[in-house]
């Protein structure tokens, strides 16, 4: 089922906001207040810690729920994704990241090999101390199934402490 994989790459791509860092050149980061995070008043990123990230999809099969995932962070902050993250064949034409209200919201149109057009709309809200809750909306032409035309995805993010010792030693 190749839905899962875009659904995921899609994920992955709003995740990219919350980063170890980024790529852009000092003067590209000196200038670039609209795609900036920080300059927009946005929050400094996830606390340092044990998180476990919980996913609940729709239009998924019984039985085929995504496990809690335990992650470390041991820095973070939210930065402007640079670019979804295509998949060979998968073309992106349309990406926007920016803050509405408390939340972060980005937008993304993307058109695979064999026609398939996505377009994807997610909002990422919480005080990241201690939680977040990203939203992702999914939009298939023509849908893999029918009831595959609209998928809603939901990631829940809870910070359960400090990282293990060995974990934070790696």
């Amino acid at each position: 089922m190749r839905i899962i994989p875009l659904v995921s790459g899609l994920a992955a791509f709003s995740l990219a906001a919350c980063g170890q860092g980024g790529d852009a050149s000092p003067a590209e980061k000196a200038t670039d207040t609209a795609g900036n995070p920080a300059a927009a008043g946005m929050p400094a990123g996830p606390t340092p810690g044990l998180w476990r990230v919980t996913t609940r999809m729709s239009g998924m099969p019984a039985g085929m729920e995504a496990p809690a995932v335990e992650t470390c962070i041991r820095e973070a902050k939210f930065e402007t994704p640079r670019g979804a993250p295509e998949s060979p064949g998968m073309t992106c034409e349309q990406q926007s990241f920016r803050r509405e209200g408390a939340a972060m919201v980005g937008h993304m149109v993307c058109t695979s090999a064999d026609g398939m057009r996505t377009e994807t709309d997610t909002r990422v809200s919480g005080d990241f101390t201690r939680n977040y809750t990203m939203e992702v909306k999914s939009r298939m032409t023509p849908p893999p199934s029918p009831e595959m035309a609209e998928v809603a995805m939901v990631m829940t993010a809870e910070r359960l402490g400090d990282c293990p010792a060995a974990s934070a030693a790696e």
